[in-house]
């Protein structure tokens, strides 16, 4: 949904339907009510004018990829404010780690090259910011999850409770999303208004990111043979956030909110 937004946003498009695929959620997700109502309340959010259908139509997203190009992912400003009158983000000047990692075939090089190094790195980091843990304890297990490898850090990050004031927003499982919607604006909230936002991998959280903030660090190690590079170039090709080796991502850090 957010990918499709960039999309329409970037090529001035009008979306009068979408289409959800009741085989693929049965599938994919271990909580089919969950996850639709989740899309559900995305939609409403990011496409508030488009009508929406459950049925078993068939999905060619590479399609829409290959034909319309992202030239735009920062779309905070597109999307419908009401939805945060409500919200209130009680947090200031802090940076934001992100606990969710997937990196579909890439994630077995990602423990055996990268963790050691990230656990010691974190260990001893310490920041003149507060920093926020936002994501998911644990993940879900269904065939999507099975299928790419998807994990978190959730416990390394911990690591850095060792010279930080850090809080922990993180809840057990969000694979189908948040069953309190409102939680899930507030995570907008804090994205956006958050100095930096720290990702690791691909997916949900870095897309989340790219969408509502422009202070990012998009951690993504062996970028060059990352499967869905074709995808993430034209995201990254406006505000590049990725870095794709360790000692850039400490320099970062360290240079911009180390102490």
């Amino acid at each position: 949904m957010l990918i499709l937004k960039m999309i329409q946003i970037s090529n001035n498009l009008v979306i009068n339907c979408i289409n959800i695929n009741h085989d693929l959620i049965k599938q994919f997700c271990e909580n089919y009510e969950q996850k639709i109502k989740t899309i559900t309340k995305i939609i409403q959010l990011l496409f508030p004018d488009t009508a929406y259908y459950i049925n078993n139509h068939p999905i060619n997203f590479d399609s829409i990829i290959k034909t319309y190009k992202i030239k735009q992912t920062y779309m905070y400003d597109h999307i419908n404010t009401v939805n945060f009158i409500n919200i209130k983000n009680e947090h200031s000047d802090y940076i934001i780690f992100h606990t969710k990692l997937r990196h579909d075939t890439l994630i077995a090089r990602f423990h055996k090259e990268i963790m050691n190094e990230l656990r010691h790195f974190l260990s001893n980091f310490a920041s003149s910011k507060k920093i926020l843990l936002l994501g998911e304890r644990s993940v879900g297990k269904n065939l999507e999850t099975r299928t790419h490898g998807t994990t978190h850090l959730y416990d390394v990050l911990l690591l850095l409770k060792n010279n930080n004031c850090v809080i922990d927003l993180t809840h057990d499982v969000l694979t189908c999303g948040n069953p309190d919607f409102n939680i899930f604006l507030h995570d907008v909230q804090l994205v956006h208004n958050a100095s930096c936002n720290i990702t690791f991998g691909i997916g949900g959280p870095f897309n989340i990111c790219k969408s509502f903030s422009k202070n990012n660090i998009s951690f993504i190690p062996f970028y060059d043979s990352c499967p869905c590079k074709h995808i993430i170039d034209q995201m990254n090709i406006i505000d590049n956030t990725i870095i794709d080796n360790m000692a850039d991502f400490k320099s970062r850090l360290k240079t911009n909110f180390g102490h």
